[in-house]
């Protein structure tokens, strides 16, 4: 329950699941989903002994958490959810937005509660983008909101470049510095 509950909290923010290698997550992910699955499933059916109380609730709960966090997580619900309360935030600067340009960025460094935005651009082939994370490393990625997006890049870079749409007009995105 309480991984669930993590995993959900970090897919919030675009970037902080993205940044774990895909193949030992998803192996560490379905280790842990079966192993809670098989005992809440265990605490639900086993033979009852005198005066021992079965936790069924707490059995369920699990089981519950097993089976919605992969769906939670793999249709970006927790990201939806928070940034629809942070979205007006957004929308308020871009009236300011910078100047349209090719791989042009601006610091902002906007506090926005559990968002910060240290830079944002607006890419000449459309779409105005505020990064919210770096990932460093031999290949630095940039994560965070894009309103408009267009489909060939970010004004952060082109290589793997992601996005997935949240509400309307907005996406988070993803892409390499390179």
């Amino acid at each position: 329950m309480l991984a669930s509950g993590v995993l959900c909290a970090l897919s919030v923010c675009p970037g902080m699941l993205e940044q774990i290698p895909g193949r030992p997550a998803l192996i560490v992910g379905i280790a842990l989903a079966a192993v809670a699955g098989m005992l809440a499933l265990w605490q639900l059916f086993r033979p009852t002994q005198h005066g021992v109380s079965r936790r069924r609730t707490s059995a369920v709960v699990v089981l519950l958490a097993a089976i919605a966090t992969p769906i939670l997580l793999t249709t970006q619900t927790p990201r939806r959810v928070v940034f629809r309360n942070y979205r007006p935030q957004f929308e308020a600067l871009l009236a300011n937005a910078p100047p349209a340009g090719t791989r042009a960025t601006v610091n902002l460094n906007a506090n926005l509660s559990i968002y910060w935005v240290d830079q944002w651009g607006t890419d000449a082939r459309g779409g105005t983008y505020f990064r919210t994370l770096t990932a460093a490393g031999p290949d630095p990625r940039s994560f965070g909101f894009a309103y408009r997006p267009n489909v060939e890049g970010s004004p952060f870079g082109d290589a793997e470049y992601e996005l997935q749409h949240l509400s309307g007009e907005w996406y988070s995105f993803a892409a390499s510095d390179r």
